[in-house]
């Protein structure tokens, strides 16, 4: 095989960088595709959604 036949190191690292792109956005749109706000629950009880101020 010829050297001018391969795949040169760039040529491969911008593949590869490519494809990681491609799978972090369909990743990305495929978590917010599944995502159903109305199923959120609060996970720290510690915080209150409301405060009441209180009257001196």
């Amino acid at each position: 095989m010829r050297e001018d036949e391969t795949m040169s190191g760039k040529g491969l690292t911008l593949i590869v960088i490519l494809a990681f792109v491609i799978f972090v956005v369909v990743t990305f749109v495929w978590f917010i595709g599944k995502w159903n706000s109305s199923e959120d629950v609060s996970r720290s009880g510690a915080v209150p959604a409301k405060t009441e101020e209180r009257q001196a």
